[in-house]
């Protein structure tokens, strides 16, 4: 009997922490997201990327906004979506133009005024 009653009470005692566990938040800091982005955009021009502080993660996935900075002085405020797998999928919600004048490219290297 005793032995059945500390088995019934421990599954008791992990199915509440299960319980537990399963509907506390998931916040994803947005320096690590940020992070992680601008790793991935670097070789595209962005300089810096700030997401918003705290992101949180539903079991269908999280909304969050990240403002982008690009090397040539252009901004970009960006809604990205990540469903539960972890993919990203973006909405551009308004940007700026560069701020940087491009130097025009040397006679007979551009295709389109020639």
């Amino acid at each position: 009997m005793l032995p059945s009653l500390a088995a019934l009470l421990f599954i008791g005692a992990a199915a509440a922490a299960g319980v537990y566990v399963g509907t506390k938040p998931t916040v994803i800091k947005g320096d690590v997201m940020a992070a992680d982005l601008l790793e991935q955009f670097k070789a595209r021009g962005v300089a810096k990327i700030t997401c918003d502080d705290r992101i949180p993660v539903t079991p269908t996935g999280a909304v969050f906004k990240c403002r982008v900075n690009g090397s040539d002085g252009s901004t970009a405020h960006v809604e990205y979506t990540m469903n539960r797998a972890g993919a990203l999928s973006a909405n551009l919600l308004d940007s700026t133009s560069p701020t940087i004048e491009r130097p025009a490219p040397p006679p007979g290297t551009d295709s389109w005024s020639n």
